[in-house]
């Protein structure tokens, strides 16, 4: 009887082990199918944007990253230009699909390795959208290639150099014209409206003023004037005199300057304590009423400059009474383009980004390159619209003279379609 009972234990037993072997047997494929399935949903969702997804879970704000000088001699720029973004910010809502919008400036310095350092810290957050700036050309040419390997959208307002975009990256735009623009209506404008014949040059050596000047050496002998010295001084020095003697030992017409505002406003004071009295010209990087026309004082009266046009555009007016308003003063150069180049973000942000079934915010990268490059944008700045390799389809320079202390406009050039 015990034999009995046991083997119909031992029967049971074996019956039970045999119907679990069976049912793992067939639970085994079903589980490598579903597996295979969810590899193959996920193989087919990232080859939907060839760049990959920014993908930030819900209650997670979403950030649009700063990069320029916040502190040192050029803040007054990176300071001007995080006020732009935050205005966008602002007016685009606060939000974007229900996600809170905030900005996060990083110093790089208007240094390269610097900006290296912030694009990898950039590249590397999970709730970035995107970055604007560098301010500085020196600064975006080593940055761009961190931010091209991540796949992350950089939109700088201000950096001119033409190597900028020359590697053609596409998620790479600039919402200023380039440095060839910018030479051709300075020559322009000292050869036709100012009758110069004679130029000397001076620049501070970074890729930008050292660039630009070579730029206009390059076009206003072209246009058959005289080049009668090109020297290069060091950032951050105090006394140039001995270089700017030697410059205008031949007694050009005028001296041209590339580079910013912090070194422009010593050399045009240095210039004028030599006892020059020709004309000082310069570009983008000297267009502060603080930092060079108040700072450099009567030195600076009648001395000129370029900047990619600003005001006159549709929204302008507007945008200046929320500057004001927000700020207790005036843009200094920078914030109505750090303006534009954030709302162009947000909008293609807009356009292109979901909320999934978990509620993460989803956006492709490349969808979102494609959607800032897609349309014309009226900015503050004018119409802005981007070719392949992210320079302006149409671009404004305007030439700006210092007079009675303030920087006033004198003429407009139009480049493009």
């Amino acid at each position: 009887m015990k034999a009995m009972k046991f083997l119909a234990v031992f029967t049971v037993i074996a019956v039970l082990m045999t119907a679990c072997g069976n049912a793992a047997a067939t639970e085994a494929p079903a589980a490598t199918e579903a597996a295979a399935t969810e590899a193959a949903a996920a193989t087919e969702a990232a080859a939907e944007d060839e760049w990959g997804y920014i993908t930030i879970p819900a209650g997670t704000p979403v950030k649009v990253g700063l990069s320029s000088a916040l502190a040192g001699a050029y803040a007054v720029y990176g300071t001007d230009m995080l006020n732009g973004v935050d205005l966008a910010i602002e007016q685009f809502g606060g939000t974007l699909k229900g996600f809170e919008l905030i900005s996060e400036g990083q110093d790089d310095a208007c240094d390269g390795a610097a900006g290296v350092t912030v694009a990898e810290k950039f590249s590397a957050d999970p709730t970035l959208l995107g970055v604007i700036g560098p301010m500085c050309s020196g600064t975006v040419v080593p940055a761009e290639d961190i931010y091209a390997q991540n796949n992350v959208i950089m939109i700088t307002p201000s950096s001119t150099a033409i190597p900028v975009t020359a590697l053609g990256y596409g998620n790479v735009f600039r919402t200023v014209p380039n440095d060839d623009l910018q030479a051709e209506a300075t020559v322009d404008f000292l050869t036709n409206e100012l009758g110069i014949k004679s130029l000397a040059l001076v620049h501070d050596q970074s890729i930008y003023g050292e660039g630009l000047a070579n730029a206009v050496k390059e076009k206003f002998e072209a246009a058959g004037g005289t080049v009668t010295s090109i020297q290069g001084i060091n950032r951050g020095e105090s006394d140039y005199s001995a270089i700017l003697s030697s410059l205008i030992a031949d007694n050009p017409e005028a001296v041209y300057f590339g580079g910013m505002d912090a070194e422009g406003m010593k050399v045009v004071v240095q210039l004028r304590q030599a006892n020059y009295t020709g004309v000082f010209f310069g570009p983008d990087g000297i267009k502060s009423q603080p930092s060079y026309a108040d700072a450099a004082g009567a030195a600076a009266e009648g001395s000129y400059m370029t900047f990619g046009a600003v005001g006159g555009a549709t929204g302008y007016d507007t945008f200046l009474a929320a500057y004001q308003a927000k700020y207790g003063g005036d843009p200094v150069a920078y914030g109505p383009g750090s303006y534009d180049a954030a709302t162009i973000l947000l909008q293609a942000a807009d356009k292109v980004a979901t909320v999934d079934a978990d509620g993460n915010l989803v956006i492709g990268r490349k969808a979102l390159a494609d959607a800032v490059r897609s349309a014309p944008f009226e900015g503050v700045t004018g119409q802005l619209e981007f070719n392949e390799v992210g320079d302006l389809k149409v671009a404004s320079i305007s030439v700006f003279e210092v007079v009675d202390g303030t920087i006033t406009p004198v003429k407009e050039y139009n480049f493009g379609e």
